[in-house]
This record gives C-alpha cells, structure tokens and sequence, in this order.
C-alpha cells in the first residue's frame, strides 16, 4: 500500500514538473488585457525563416477586440487580434500592419499557419485565445534579448463574429504599448500547448482562426492570463496619444501654410498690398513651414518613417526649394528698383513660388494618405484647396484684364 502511494506521488510530482518545464519559461505582459509568448527550443522561427510560436491573449469579456503584433510598429507588422465570435469561443485573425495607423489588413498567408488551441473561448468572464503559429517570423534574431513587439485593444460591445476579416473599430489613444521581449526568458521546452495542464493540446478550431466552443479542449487549471504579470518585457518607445499628437500638429501646420498661408501671401500683391506685407507675411509662412516640418522630421523618426517613403523624401526636397524662394524675391526687388521692369528673375520667383505651392499641396494629400485619414478629412483638404486654387486663378486673371493702369500698378510691386 505504502508503495502504490509512494507510486501515484512521484507521477504526480512528475506531471507537475512536466507542466512547469513547459511554462516556466513564458514572457508575459500585462498592461490591461493579457499577454504570454513562448517559444519552443525546437523551432525554427527568426527574422528570416518562418518557425512555431505560442501565445495567449486574455482579456475580460469587457473588451470588444485584443491583438498583439509581432514588430516594433505598425507598419509591416504580423498582428492578431481577439474577438468573440458569438458561440461561446473567440476568432483569432491573423493580420499584416500594412502602412501602419490604419486598421490592419486580413493576411491569408499568415493565418494559414495560426491554429487555437484547448483552453480557448470565453472562460469565467475573459476571452482567451491560445494560439500556435507556425506561419510567423520574428522582428528580431531569435536570441534577442530586446525582440520588438507592440500591443493594443479597445472595449466595447462584443464583436460576435467568426470572420477574420471583420472591420475593427481604431483602439483610444492610451490602448497601446510598444515593449521589448526578452526571448531568453520565453523558451518552452516541448512543442506542445503551454497554456493547459491537461495532458491534451490538440486545437479547438482550425486554421481559419474560429475555435468552437471552450468545453472542447478544457483549460481546467491552465493559465487564463487573469493575473499574469510582467516578466522578461521592457516598455519602450511613445505612446500612440504621442504620435497622434505629433501627427495632428504635423498635419494642421503645413495644411494651413501650403493650403493658405502661402497662397493668401500671393494674393496680398494682387489687392493692392505693399511688398513689405507681401514679404514678412511670406517670411512669416516659411517659419511656420520649418516650424511643421521639425515635426513632421519627428514624427517620421517615432514612426520609422523617415526618408522611406514618398511623403518624407517629396516634402524634405520641397522645404529645402522653398529656403531659395526669399533669395530669389529679394534679388526680383532690387532688380525692379533699377529697371522698373519686370526681369528674368521676377518671372522665376513668381512661377518657381506658384509650382513649389502646388508641390506642397500634393504632398499634402500624401501625407493624409500615409497618415491614413478619414476619406472625409482627404475630401475637404482637396476642398479647401480647390477653392483657394481658383480664386487665385480668378484674381490673376481678373487683375490681367483690369487695365494698363492696374497692370502698371501690379509690376511696381513685382507682380
């Protein structure tokens, strides 16, 4: 009897051994919902080869949407996000960053791979979504102490469906995180579910990423991720509120100055406004203009947007062409002053300040594009600047047509 006893301990004690060398080694994160990652000492995953991962993803039942995404931003991320799906489980899609800040895109490729497991569904009030990927690829070598990852979520009203593709509403500006992850301390020795101490890790659902009900694959004494604390992560990098911060006042700045400030300073000369007002409200616009794109400089740098993409590289060579605009204003003045006549460098400055407007306002319309803006903000910039364009138009034309008197009148002042 002593034997059979001294038997049934040490199987015991060795399933529990057996369940902590699976789990022992998972990096969590907690910053509202959830997070646990682990990585079998099998698998073949890096930057460049695509290899098995295991995550979870836990949340009350308060929250409409979790995703977690491999990557330090957005932008080309491999993100999964969490949903209830209606029948007592959770929809787990598999989604690419794209261009980042804008609602990530459903990637069939990746969700091929990504499979829940036992212990996903809505369990005790939190949806949890144990997940095995075999399609994933780091951001990072797979020793990495410092392996890039971001998080965000959004609450609200239960989501109920099985599609990977539905739209998600944007998460608040505070729901989102960018940290660190200490592979070295996320290293599962068996390839098999770390999130449930039953001996049975065969999946709930399939690959298309929508389990059926939790009571298929129980999680009875597995990790729920309720209370899993923060372990081998480091928070890095700013706060969406920041970029959208950034991102608003980038906008807002050179918006107003390539849409109005610029246009209404050339305007000024064709109502009959001194070259002095001309001038200083030029000057005035420039320094705005520079003042826009220190930010827009900062902005691309948090967002690792800087001089790889049109916007950046199109808007730094605008800047640097309208730095020679007061040179060559300047040198129009002081010509006129001497012949009373328009020269060849009076009509450079006019059509050189007219084309670098027009350059600007379309770079402007790449910049919503990049930064992913409303269809609504994208049609009243093009509004604004429709209308702007063909008053001006008018007034040059109007002004043409008004008379030696006016046309003489506009050439004193270099128009």
């Amino acid at each position: 009897m002593k034997m059979k006893l001294s038997i049934s301990v040490s199987r015991a004690l060795l399933g529990i051994v057996g369940l902590a060398s699976t789990t022992s080694s998972l990096a969590t994160y907690s910053p509202g919902p959830s997070y646990s990652i682990g990585i079998p000492s099998s698998s073949t995953i890096s930057q460049t080869s695509s290899g098995g991962i295991y995550f979870q993803l836990s949340a009350p039942t308060s929250y409409q949407w979790v995703g977690l995404g491999i990557g330090g931003q957005m932008q080309g991320a491999s993100i999964f996000v969490m949903y209830a799906n209606g029948l007592g489980n959770v929809t787990i899609s598999a989604r690419d960053g794209g261009q980042g800040h804008v609602e990530p895109t459903q990637d069939s490729s990746l969700q091929s791979g990504v499979t829940l497991l036992a212990g996903s569904g809505i369990v005790d009030g939190r949806m949890i979504a144990n997940v095995h990927c075999t399609t994933c690829k780091l951001d990072s070598s797979r020793t990495s102490t410092a392996s890039p990852w971001i998080c965000a979520w959004n609450e609200g009203l239960a989501i109920n469906s099985q599609s990977t593709s539905y739209i998600i509403t944007q998460h608040a500006a505070n729901n989102m995180r960018q940290f660190d992850l200490d592979l070295s301390t996320a290293v599962i020795s068996s390839d098999s579910n770390p999130f449930v101490s039953s001996s049975t890790s065969s999946p709930t659902g399939t690959g298309t990423g929508s389990g059926s009900a939790a009571t298929s694959g129980s999680s009875s004494g597995g990790n729920t991720g309720a209370s899993a604390g923060n372990s081998g992560v480091t928070v890095v990098g700013n706060t969406f509120k920041v970029i959208t911060n950034y991102q608003t006042a980038h906008g807002v700045i050179m918006g107003a100055t390539m849409v109005l400030l610029l246009p209404l300073g050339a305007m000024f000369m064709r109502l009959g406004a001194s070259i002095y007002l001309h001038g200083a409200w030029q000057l005035f616009a420039l320094c705005a203009m520079l003042c826009g794109f220190g930010l827009g400089i900062k902005l691309a740098q948090m967002r690792s947007l800087l001089y790889n993409t049109t916007h950046t590289i199109f808007g730094t060579v605008i800047i640097g062409l309208f730095l020679l605009q007061p040179l060559f204003g300047l040198a129009h003045h002081i010509q006129y002053k001497r012949t009373s006549a328009r020269s060849p460098v009076s009509y450079l400055h006019i059509w050189y300040g007219r084309a670098l407007i027009v350059c600007g306002i379309v770079n402007g319309g790449l910049g919503l594009q990049l930064a992913g803006n409303s269809k609504g903000g994208i049609v009243g910039y093009s509004v604004v600047a429709g209308v702007v364009g063909v008053l001006y138009s008018l007034l040059v034309v109007v002004k043409r047509k008004g008379g030696k008197g006016v046309q003489e009148s506009e050439e004193s002042r270099g128009m």
